[in-house]
C-alpha cells in the first residue's frame, strides 16, 4: 500500500464538487484584511488571524493544515461543518487563513500542495470519474482562482523552487502514466516523461530536476522534459516512491522489494552510483511492516511505517539492533508530517472514528505541544502540507 492511498483514505471528504469554469474567481469565505506582518511567532494553543502571520519567518518546520468541523463516524449521525485552512508554526501556534462555510463546495476541497514561495495553496475537487478542478488560494489575500484539467489528469503539486508552475500526472494513480507541466492558469507547457506511477515525485530543491517512479527504482527527470538517467535499486521489481532529496545529491525512496511484504527505505544517488539501504527489509513480524518516510533528528533516525490493521507507526532505528517503537500520547495511529532538529510534527489519527489532531512531539524528552486539537466527533485535520521538505534535519 502506498502512502498517498493511506492519506487520502483517511482524510478524504468525497463529495462531487460544483464544476468551476476555467480561471473563475471564487468567493466562498470572507478573507481577513492583510496588513504588515509582525515578527512574533505564536505559541502552542494560540490562534491568530492572517494579519498576524510573520511571513518573513515562514519556512521549514511550518505547515498548512485543512481542518474540518464536519462530524461523522461509526454510530454518529453525519453533520456538515465548516473547513478552515490554518498555517501552523514550529512552536505549535496556528493562524486562520481562510474559512469555507458549512455545506459549501469549498469545505470539501482537498489540500494538495503549498508553493515554495509560501504564497499559494493548491486544492482540488472533482475527480473520481469526473474532470478534476484545481483551485489556488492566495494565502496573503484570500483570493481564489480555479481551472479544470482534462480528463484523466490530476494535480501532483507545484514545481520548485517557487511554485511558478503546476506538475500533473496523466493516467491512473499508481499505474504507468505521464508527468506534465502546466502553467498556473491551466495551460499545458511541457510533457516531461513517462513514469511507473504518477502519484509521487521529489523535486530537487533548485527545481531543475525531479525524481520519478520506475518499476525497478527511480528515474531522474529534467523539469524541461526528458529522462536524464534511470536509477535502479537492487531487488526492486514493483516500484519506488521518491520521498524527498536526502542530501544535495541523494534521493530518499520507499521501495517495494521482493524479500519483504512492505516497503524499504533506500538512499539513491542521483549520479547513478549504487544505492544503499537506509532501513532493513522488515521480513520478520514486528510492529513495523515497512517504512515510507524517515527523519534524522539529533536524537536518532525516526521512521514512519505501516502497522497492523491499516495503522501507521513511528519507530526509532538505532545504528545497531532492532527498531524501537515510539508511542505518541493520545494516538492510535501516527504519521510524521515534518520535523525540526529535535521534534516531530505528528498527525494523531484515531482508528474507527474521525478526529485527527496535530501535535509537536519531542521523541527524546516526550514533551508534546498540541497545535490543532479536536472536539467531539469532528473530522479534524483532513489534509496537511508541510513547507517544502528536503534534507535530513
Amino acid at each position: 500500500m502506498r502512502l498517498a492511498t493511506v492519506l487520502r483514505g483517511r482524510r478524504a471528504i468525497a463529495v462531487a464538487a460544483t464544476v468551476v469554469a476555467a480561471t473563475a474567481v471564487v468567493g466562498l469565505g470572507v478573507p481577513a484584511m492583510a496588513s504588515a506582518a509582525p515578527a512574533r511567532v505564536l505559541g502552542a494553543g494560540q490562534t491568530g488571524t492572517r494579519a498576524a502571520v510573520p511571513w518573513s519567518r515562514v519556512g521549514p518546520g511550518w505547515a498548512l493544515a485543512m481542518f474540518s468541523t464536519r462530524q461523522g463516524g461509526e454510530g454518529i449521525k453525519p453533520k456538515a461543518g465548516k473547513a478552515t485552512l490554518y498555517l501552523v508554526d514550529p512552536r505549535g501556534g496556528k493562524y486562520s487563513l481562510y474559512t469555507w462555510r458549512a455545506g459549501s463546495a469549498g469545505a470539501q476541497w482537498q489540500l494538495v500542495a503549498w508553493s515554495g514561495d509560501a504564497r499559494r495553496a493548491l486544492l482540488t475537487s472533482g475527480g473520481f470519474g469526473t474532470r478534476e478542478q484545481v483551485h489556488q488560494l492566495q494565502l496573503r489575500t484570500g483570493r481564489i482562482t480555479s481551472f479544470t484539467l482534462p480528463a484523466n489528469v490530476n494535480a501532483v503539486g507545484y514545481t520548485r523552487p517557487d511554485g511558478l508552475n503546476i506538475l500533473v500526472g496523466k493516467g491512473q494513480s499508481y499505474s504507468t502514466g505521464t508527468l506534465q507541466r502546466y502553467s498556473l492558469s491551466g495551460h499545458l507547457q511541457a510533457t516531461l516523461a513517462k513514469v511507473y506511477s504518477v502519484s509521487q515525485v521529489a523535486y530537487q530543491p533548485g527545481g531543475a530536476t525531479l525524481a520519478g517512479s520506475e518499476s525497478n527504482g527511480l528515474a531522474l527527470i529534467s523539469n524541461g522534459g526528458g529522462v536524464i538517467r534511470k536509477l535502479p535499486v537492487p531487488g526492486v521489481k514493483y516500484g519506488c516512491d521518491p520521498v524527498r532529496w536526502w542530501t544535495a545529491s541523494t534521493i530518499l525512496a520507499s521501495c517495494i522489494v521482493t524479500s519483504a511484504p512492505g516497503p524499504q527505505l533506500w538512499l539513491v544517488p542521483a549520479s547513478g552510483a549504487r544505492p544503499s539501504a537506509l532501513t532493513p527489509a522488515r521480513t520478520h513480524p514486528t510492529f513495523d511492516a515497512g517504512d515510507f518516510n524517515a527523519f534524522q533528528l539529533s536524537s536518532g533516525l525516526y521512521l514512519n511505517g505501516y502497522g497492523a490493521c491499516g495503522t501507521l507507526v513511528i519507530g526509532r532505528q538505532p545504528a545497531r539492533g532492532p527498531e524501537q517503537m515510539v508511542s505518541v500520547p493520545g494516538s492510535e495511529s501516527s504519521r510524521i508530517v515534518t520535523a525540526t532538529g529535535s521534534s516531530l510534527m505528528v498527525e494523531r489519527i484515531n482508528g474507527c472514528n474521525p478526529g485527527v489532531s496535530l501535535v509537536w512531539f519531542n521523541p527524546a524528552t516526550r514533551a508534546m505541544k498540541v497545535a490543532i486539537a479536536t472536539r467531539g466527533n469532528e473530522f479534524g485535520v483532513v489534509g496537511i502540507e508541510p513547507y517544502f521538505v528536503t534534507g535530513k534535519y
